[in-house]
């Protein structure tokens, strides 16, 4: 078990992965925490407020998606 760098919890990298994964797209885990050392939920927290902060700016730019 590995622990989280941001709140000490201890957590199963494998299974961190395959969620964040599933939530965010294959990789994502990895590309935004390539040590491997943040819990699912640390990860969640970072990552849907990353999405969040780019849909907002593209809703004040007046861009869509294609």
């Amino acid at each position: 078990m590995a622990t989280c760098s941001r709140c000490g919890d201890e957590f199963n990298v494998s299974t961190a992965r395959r969620s964040i994964g599933q939530k965010y797209g294959a990789g994502s885990y990895d590309d935004y925490f390539p040590d491997g050392d943040v819990c699912e939920e640390c990860a969640d927290l970072e990552l849907g407020s990353a999405e969040a902060e780019g849909a907002e700016v593209m809703d004040l730019m007046d861009w869509e998606w294609d």
